[in-house]
């Protein structure tokens, strides 16, 4: 693969208490994780639960991540609601709450992105609320753009986290360009596309022009696993990222199942192996 990509580790996904590197770091905590992925090399951080940490930890983690020189790539717009039907909802006043809040983080870190998933309402019809989440986003991307604020649309693979409105990639494609503003791009998550039977890099090829963040996991069955520990050709996928000409941030989102230092030290290894020269910035 052509080297050069800047990966983004997370602070955690399921669990506050179980970051990507919870072995080689001094600590769990943000700011110690901060640190070991700078040392790694890594020139990102996502953090889904970034809007439930108390404001003070936010303040020294966006100075640690300055000092650092690392950016955060993303965070998680609805951590408490985000397999409700919020936008795809009536409810503008929560909505324009959410991007509110995420605005000004976005702004205290110098420009981030907000991931925006929904539930299903099962009382609407699909259609109808695909239709809603795009006026709804529409509304309020103006807002989003002046805060350096990238709302990222993303769509689920039924199989891995079933009742989401966006199921399929066309649906959030659809999404995406009906709003057409800058402000408001897709989540190309690879292990979920790869999950729904696309060929991933003719999808990759087919939203190049939508893309405003990319994550990276294998896949083996249901599970989200290491670049290069699944079934995925990761030459071609980096073959086609580099034909895009995409420049931005790779979120490797995926956790570790690693139980020391060690293991977390070849799990990095084997996807340098199956990334290439991943280490290098732009």
């Amino acid at each position: 693969m052509t080297g050069g990509f800047r990966l983004a580790g997370h602070l955690g996904l399921s669990s506050l208490h179980k970051p990507f590197l919870a072995h080689s770091a001094r600590s769990v905590g943000p700011l110690d994780q901060i640190d070991a992925l700078a040392d790694h090399g890594f020139s990102g951080v996502q953090d889904l639960f970034l809007k439930l940490r108390p404001s003070v930890e936010r303040e020294a983690m966006a100075a640690r991540m300055a000092a650092r020189g690392v950016s955060l790539a993303s965070f998680g717009g609805d951590p408490l609601h985000w397999n409700t039907p919020l936008w795809s909802s009536g409810d503008n006043a929560a909505q324009l709450e959410s991007v509110r809040a995420s605005a000004q983080l976005a702004l205290s870190f110098g420009g981030a992105g907000a991931v925006c998933v929904a539930g299903t309402d099962p009382d609407r019809s699909v259609t109808t609320q695909i239709r809603a989440m795009a006026e709804n986003l529409r509304r309020v991307a103006d807002h989003a753009s002046e805060a350096r604020l990238t709302l990222l649309v993303e769509p689920i693979a039924p199989q891995r986290i079933p009742g989401m409105l966006l199921h399929r990639l066309e649906a959030a494609e659809e999404v995406v360009r009906e709003v057409a503003m800058p402000s408001v791009r897709l989540m190309f998550d690879i292990g979920h596309i790869a999950m729904m039977g696309h060929d991933v890099p003719q999808a990759l090829a087919a939203c190049r022009d939508i893309i405003g963040l990319v994550q990276a996991t294998d896949v083996n069955g249901r599970e989200r696993v290491a670049p290069g520990s699944g079934t995925l050709d990761w030459s071609a996928i980096g073959r086609a990222i580099t034909h895009i000409a995409y420049d931005g941030m790779i979120e490797l989102e995926f956790e570790p199942q690693a139980i020391s230092a060690q293991d977390e030290a070849d799990m990095l290894g084997g996807v340098a192996a199956a990334m290439g020269d991943w280490r290098r910035g732009p």
